[in-house]
């Protein structure tokens, strides 16, 4: 029986059926003379489908029973090699030579991986004396020829890998990539456009076009040339995936989708196709679809940080805090500074370990874990004079860095600062606009990399380089290491904390963000503004403020409008207290990502779990901004949550009428709306403790006269206060900015 049955799953991997084998090879495990034959094909089935954990342990198993077999310590390398884990995958390759002298994908792989060139090209040369004709091995050699400056060579191996096997994707990017070294971008699309035209069905050179194109900042153009090598090789898993990245850059998401789905099919053991595919459900705002696709995706190829980081961000950000911090410390074996970065950003919105302290520390571990850079940034120039202030964010626009931060810069004297944009991410809306307008320059950088930024930063002189981008998605802040600029500050765009870099000397701040005695928890200096440290811009299409809708209801509808990664379970906890003390009140949450079916039906469950009344609690999805300023004319009170406290929605609840019932705790983002609330005369809604809390939310939601007082003269307030004032702001920040700049070149 054991026999039939391995005979039956050999078969079925002999024709490439490879989820058809894995039964009746399990089947043939317990047979005393196939048994260990059937647990090396199994592995290697299992690895074929892109199963690596299942894999795994039936490798090792075969490793062991089957000393003389190279087959299975390669795959476990390859497995290894998945994963990050270059130096167990050196070793296991290495095992596999020792077995077998003439497995030539050991070779291959091996002189991917060591250090030295001259070993790797010793590996390939032996490969070749075995197998002369092995495509890949002339593909390895084409590599080690442009790693080591011989682009000709090297673009003369990749042609040969295209005259053979014309849809070789990773030959085609070769090529692309060896021509613009040897000849120029240009030149090697023009000999790119001449071989696709003598060889019009050859898929590799609308392939390798497209990498020249995208290698020049034509995204459009690379999507249309990977379009027509898809058409001409619609069976090519490399194609179909390379097309799927195309799409999810393009922002095509429904499309990128699809063929991201189809790419993993073919490609079940690509790790990137699965990340790939979970990003583009993140911006879809499709956290659980995402979830279940990291959920796969882990139990296929273990632990890997990459996937682990970014279940963190997909838990945080559906409110599950304790998941997304565990899920992030996980990420730390083998994870890098991009696991540290993963961290910090999961840390603030944790109930207990988001702490001024804790943040403070993670910061500071980033920092320790950088690599050192030599600074960019020459001698000061002298006190006076017109400084050149440079902004570097992706949120140039109608993105909370705009709301807070355009309508103080437009204000700042043109004869004392000189601004430059170092935009990471192109938009094009009125606020950009504006932005636009007011900067001297404008750079789009968000395609170089760090050093390629720092160094045009440098080259424009700039003297004061103000990051807004921080350790959200998005954000640069490891330019500052490089020190284009003398003085360099943190303000807005993910500023929940210290950025515990050296290369960030100052932070914009005022005295309730961080009254005196908070300078333990930040490593730069904190630059206090004389009123609040941002600057509200109301939108122009916010509609005037509504009538209290208690009148007419008979009791408070409270809203929340934050995203989910802000609702604790001690904030849940406080919401039920208040509706069970007021039995007619209503709860509103409103955000994007409760758009998404299956993430509602989790955020209700937690909600019932913390014992909030169902029957009265709305979860609504996203609007247009618009709208969204529109809906607050359904909303009393506002409930902001905690630690993580709302930023811009404090700004928007309290333009459209709603005063905001916020805590505050220690941490730079666990006072925004301590900051605003006191910055339009109503310190007084920031409490310091929950109880205050649910004990201010009943006592406001009992007194509707003092409630519709206040909502009729609340746009007036904030109109009139620091938060909207943008030439006084401008005058405070000037004045910070001169002041710093002045310490600074004594």
């Amino acid at each position: 029986m054991g026999a039939l049955a391995y005979h039956a799953g050999l078969e079925a991997l002999r024709v490439g059926r490879m989820e058809a084998s894995l039964a009746p090879l399990t089947a043939a495990l317990d047979d005393p003379a196939l048994g260990v034959w059937a647990q090396l094909n199994l592995g290697l089935a299992l690895h074929a489908l892109g199963r690596l954990a299942e894999a795994e342990p039936h490798l090792r198993a075969a490793m062991m029973a089957l000393p003389e077999q190279a087959e299975p310590a390669f795959r476990l390398g390859t497995i290894a090699g998945l994963r990050g884990n270059a130096a167990d995958a050196v070793a296991l390759f290495r095992i596999a030579l020792s077995r077998d002298p003439r497995h030539v994908p050991a070779h291959a792989a091996l002189a991917g991986l060591v250090d030295v060139p001259a070993e790797a090209r010793a590996l390939l040369t032996a490969a070749r004396r075995i197998d002369a004709e092995e495509p890949e091995l002339v593909l390895a050699l084409a590599r080690l020829d442009l790693a080591e400056g011989q682009a000709e060579a090297a673009a003369k191996g990749a042609a040969t890998v295209l005259a053979a096997r014309t849809g070789h994707a990773v030959a085609a990017r070769l090529f692309a990539e060896a021509g613009i070294a040897a000849w120029g971008a240009e030149a090697a699309l023009a000999e790119i456009d001449a071989r696709a035209e003598a060889e019009p069905f050859a898929a590799g050179w609308p392939l390798a076009a497209a990498s020249v194109h995208e290698a020049n900042g034509r995204p459009g153009a690379a999507l249309a040339e990977l379009r027509t090598a898809h058409l001409l090789a619609p069976d090519s898993p490399d194609i179909l995936a390379a097309l799927a990245h195309a799409l999810a850059d393009a922002g095509l998401t429904t499309e990128a989708e699809l063929t991201l789905r189809a790419a993993i099919k073919a490609r079940p053991a690509d790790l990137d196709l699965r990340n790939r595919l979970a990003t583009v459900l993140w911006k879809a705002n499709r956290l659980s679809a995402m979830l279940d696709i990291l959920a796969a995706a882990i139990a296929d190829f273990g632990p890997h940080p990459t996937l682990l980081q970014n279940q963190a961000l997909a838990l945080n950000t559906i409110g599950e805090q304790e998941a997304a911090l565990a899920a992030a410390d996980a990420s730390l074996v083998g994870g890098g500074v991009a696991a540290l970065v993963n961290r910090i950003a999961v840390l603030p919105y944790h109930p207990v370990a988001g702490t001024a302290a804790n943040l403070r520390a993670a910061a500071e571990a980033i920092d320790a874990a950088l690599p050192p850079v030599a600074p960019l940034a020459g001698r000061r120039r002298p006190h006076g004079g017109r400084l050149r202030v440079g902004l570097l964010s992706g949120g140039l626009g109608q993105h909370p860095v705009g709301w807070l931060t355009l309508a103080g810069l437009e204000a700042l004297p043109e004869r004392e600062f000189e601004l430059t944009a170092y935009s990471l991410k192109p938009r094009q809306d009125p606020l950009a606009a504006r932005f636009r307008a007011r900067c001297a320059r404008w750079r789009e950088v968000g395609a170089l990399e760090d050093a390629a930024i720092a160094a045009l930063i440098a080259e424009d002189g700039i003297d004061i380089l103000v990051e807004l981008g921080g350790y959200g998605e998005g954000g640069r802040p490891f330019v500052l290491q490089h020190r284009p600029a003398p003085m360099q500050v943190k303000w807005v765009g993910a500023q929940f904390s210290t950025l515990g870099l050296n290369g960030c000397d100052w932070m914009l701040t005022d005295r309730w963000e961080t009254p005196s005695g908070f300078e333990a928890h930040y490593t730069e200096q904190l630059l206090r503004l004389p009123d609040g440290y941002v600057c509200y811009l109301p939108p122009p299409y916010a509609p005037p403020v509504a009538t209290l809708p208690a009148l007419g209801l008979g009791a408070v509808t409270f809203g929340c409008f934050n995203n989910l990664a802000k609702l604790t379970a001690p904030v849940l906890a406080a919401w039920a207290r208040i509706l069970a003390a007021l039995p007619e009140a209503r709860l509103v949450l409103r955000t994007h990502s409760l758009s998404e079916p299956e993430t509602r039906a989790r955020t209700a469950g937690r909600l019932a779990m913390a014992g909030l009344p169902m029957a009265r609690v709305a979860l609504e999805g996203g609007l247009p901004h618009r709208d969204l300023m529109a809906a607050y004319g359904g909303i009393d009170i506002a409930l902001d949550p905690f630690p993580y406290t709302g930023g811009l929605t404090v700004c928007e609840a309290l333009w459209m009428g709603v005063p905001v019932l916020a805590m505050a705790g220690d941490s730079f983002c666990a006072r925004h709306a301590l900051s605003h609330l006191s910055n339009v005369g109503l310190a007084d809604w920031a409490v310091a403790d929950a109880e205050e809390y649910v004990a201010q939310a009943i006592a406001r939601a009992r007194d509707l006269p003092a409630l519709a007082a206040l909502r009729a003269g609340m746009r007036e307030r904030v109109a009139a206060s620091p938060l909207t004032d943008a030439p006084r702001f401008a005058r405070g920040l000037a004045a910070a900015l001169r002041e710093a700049w002045e310490e600074g070149t004594r």
